[in-house]
């Protein structure tokens, strides 16, 4: 690699964003229209969930440019479901990038909850509601009819989302933050409920966000990316989200995790109709109302075990071989689970 792409390349910012909807173009800039389409189907442990979650986005490139820093941009829209064995969610997704390195999108989706596996639970007040895995499992348990049972529901929510990322050498780093305000029809006299997506005790009508960074280092051939990753999340609740009477302080706060992540990219030609990554994801919990000893063993790891597959749905333009004053760029990060 010559000395002047070494040097744009180290404040090139990745083009595949932690939940990309399909690869980016490794060989010169992508074609002016693409229809391309993301699943991740994950395994989670620690809450447990069994999850598949997809994109489907047709994209238009805002303008051609040979740069690093710049070709990869578009502005897309599509639809976007996820189904697991408590909830479906499904709408339409819009998403905008200026440049490689930055990605903003949001997401409007309609939720479903089937009344299965101890979901959806919801709560009088954010102040000493019990949302632990015991207490949610006895519930479940509970008599059809009983008050306290889980039960299904239908709602909305709104999903707004910025994905930063950049690469030094084999070093890679990337930001993912969220921001959500549910909209659910919950059990009368109830303001919170709990979201098995996030683990998080959220408001109904209120903000939460979610914020995950991770720093990697990519092999040889860029097909394999070891790193760490950090997570952060809360709700933030409002006043309605409280009981006359209760304390504010007593209210879930921030929860924190960390640890290592791997990923391994089977790597195919630019504009591949499939190219799938394998995901391996083990933190542990530094701060949560269960999860660090309260109900939950801080010595048990949150664990994800994922299958990623990106591709293509309109052939790609055929382009003339690659000569040698332009080398391969580095390839886009591997995608994130939640």
């Amino acid at each position: 690699m010559r000395l002047s792409l070494s040097l744009v390349a180290a404040f090139t910012l990745l083009t595949a964003a932690p939940d990309a909807r399909a690869q980016a173009y490794r060989d010169g800039p992508p074609p002016e229209h693409r229809i391309v389409y993301r699943d991740l189907t994950l395994f989670r442990w620690n809450p447990l969930g069994l999850i598949t979650d997809g994109r489907l986005t047709y994209r238009y490139r805002l303008y051609e440019s040979e740069s690093v820093a710049l070709r990869d941009n578009f502005i897309s829209v599509g639809v976007a479901p996820s189904l697991s064995g408590a909830f479906a969610r499904i709408g339409p997704t819009v998403e905008i990038q200026p440049a490689s390195f930055l990605q903003l999108w949001g997401l409007y989706e309609v939720i479903g909850y089937f009344g299965a596996f101890n979901f959806l639970q919801s709560f009088p007040s954010a102040a000493n509601a019990n949302y632990s895995d015991s207490e949610l499992s006895r519930r479940n348990g509970l008599e059809s009819g009983d008050p306290l049972k889980n039960y299904s529901t239908t709602g909305t929510q709104l999903i707004l989302g910025a994905n930063l990322q950049f690469k030094v050498g084999p070093v890679a780093a990337r930001n993912l933050l969220r921001v959500g305000r549910p909209d659910m029809k919950i059990r009368g006299g109830d303001r919170v409920f709990y979201d098995i997506f996030y683990d998080l005790l959220v408001g109904d009508g209120g903000w939460w966000y979610s914020n995950d960074t991770d720093v990697l280092v990519q092999g040889l051939d860029n097909s394999l990316s070891v790193g760490l990753r950090w997570t952060t999340a809360q709700a933030l609740y409002s006043d309605d989200h409280f009981a006359p009477g209760d304390s504010r302080p007593s209210a879930p706060g921030a929860i924190h995790r960390i640890g290592p992540v791997a990923a391994y990219t089977f790597k195919q030609p630019d504009g591949a109709a499939i190219e799938p990554t394998l995901l391996l994801v083990l933190n542990w919990w530094l701060k949560s109302p269960y999860r660090t000893g309260q109900d939950v063993s801080q010595g048990v790891p949150y664990i994800v075990a994922a299958l990623n597959i990106t591709g293509d749905l309109l052939s790609p333009p055929i382009k003339p071989p690659k000569t040698p004053s332009q080398p391969e760029p580095p390839p886009p990060v591997p995608p994130r689970a939640p």
